[in-house]
């Protein structure tokens, strides 16, 4: 039998995105979840599949991440449904009896081999997979011949059948891929195997991966359970503890702390920082105990690395060639400086306490704290 597969990466204009980017088409564990969900859907043994995604993402190197066989259609103009439509028609008049059409949207695991033999022996026009209560997981396998009802179906953004359809229980993993938070949800889940999502990468040491290319500094601390992809740069001092996830291209740098976060695909985060409970890409970071979205203007905080590899070599072998000059010149700096006796640099106080903060009556409030009080934070196992 002659089953073709349609994937929509997108599709829901209040939700699932991240930055304007459908997230399906992000990475979890190093791998994009539209290409996780294909390779479930390739053990049904279809024989062809097509992505429809909405126009407009920057990560280019998602067309090089899905497999050679799987058609990329890039919708414009805002003609998503409409692309769908024709790609479907595109396969019926291929010859497919059975049309699988998914939209990510929520991820599932689903058997879509036990999917279609539901749909064969039902006899159906139309079947939709559902969950407990009865919703649809937008997972829908159409015959081909039935194009009006698949027009009609896609033009109602799947909200709608023509028919009724024949509805197919599904009990299993279910993740709605809503927003950031759920993200982190599916990374999490693969760390704890709630899920078939497994880290792309050479696990190092018990709970901790490393995809091919990454560069961690001697000096940087990588605590279980944490993910580093492909090419990710982690930098000296820097921790990484608590299910992070810090995925391919990304870097940290030197003396940063990023703990139960996941750092998107060319993404720069700054020296000195602490990066907790967020998700952190395309110059914004989501926090997600306080559910807030902040977008980062100043370039050393967060940024996007260039995804142009020529560009990247090109300014990999800037850095080497000023290397020397620069250490010179802070060497230099550095030997003008006249150096203090340790008894003479104990004494001298800091410069935060150059100014005394006072309350509305003009008092000292350096008073009001205790003189025992200490603060003290804990990463991973220190």
């Amino acid at each position: 039998m002659d089953v073709k597969a349609i994937v929509l990466a997108g599709g829901s204009n209040a939700t699932e995105h991240i930055a304007g980017v459908p997230i399906a088409l992000l990475d979890v564990l190093g791998e994009p979840v539209v290409q996780r969900v294909l390779t479930r859907v390739e053990k049904l043994g279809v024989t062809s599949t097509a992505v429809v995604a909405e126009h407009g993402c920057p990560l280019p190197g998602i067309r090089t991440s899905l497999r050679p066989n799987v058609k990329f259609v890039e919708a414009v103009n805002g003609d998503f449904w409409r692309c769908a439509e024709q790609q479907f028609n595109d396969f019926a008049q291929q010859g497919a009896e059975l049309i699988l059409l998914i939209r990510i949207g929520p991820y599932t695991e689903l058997d879509y081999e036990d999917f279609v033999q539901f749909h064969l022996d039902r006899g159906a026009r139309v079947s939709v997979a559902v969950n407990a209560e009865g919703e649809s997981l937008d997972r829908f396998i159409i015959s081909a011949s039935r194009r009006n009802d698949a027009a009609f179906l896609l033009r109602n953004e799947l909200k709608r059948p023509r028919t009724p359809c024949e509805s197919y229980l599904y009990k299993g993993y279910i993740n709605p891929l809503r927003n950031a938070a759920d993200l982190r949800h599916l990374a999490l889940d693969g760390f704890a195997r709630l899920n078939t999502i497994a880290p792309a990468g050479t696990e190092i040491k018990p709970g901790v991966w490393v995809a091919d290319g990454a560069r961690i500094h001697p000096g940087a601390r990588v605590l279980a359970p944490a993910f580093i992809g492909a090419r990710a740069k982690i930098r000296a001092s820097a921790v990484i503890t608590r299910g992070s996830v810090i995925e391919h291209h990304a870097v940290v740098d030197c003396g940063t702390v990023v703990e139960n976060s996941t750092v998107l695909p060319f993404t720069y985060i700054g020296a000195g920082l602490d990066v907790s409970i967020s998700v952190v890409g395309f110059r914004q970071i989501s926090n997600l105990r306080r559910n807030a979205t902040v977008e980062v203007g100043d370039a050393r905080l967060i940024s996007m690395t260039t995804t142009s590899a020529p560009l990247r070599t090109i300014g990999t072998a800037m850095d080497l060639v000023t290397f020397v000059p620069r250490s010179l010149a802070a060497g230099f700096r550095r030997s003008r400086t006249v150096p203090q006796s340790i008894p003479e640099a104990v004494a001298k106080p800091s410069a935060a306490l150059a100014s005394v903060p006072e309350d509305s009556s003009g008092q000292s409030t350096v008073a009001s704290f205790q003189t025992n009080l200490m603060s003290a934070r804990r990463y991973g196992n220190e």
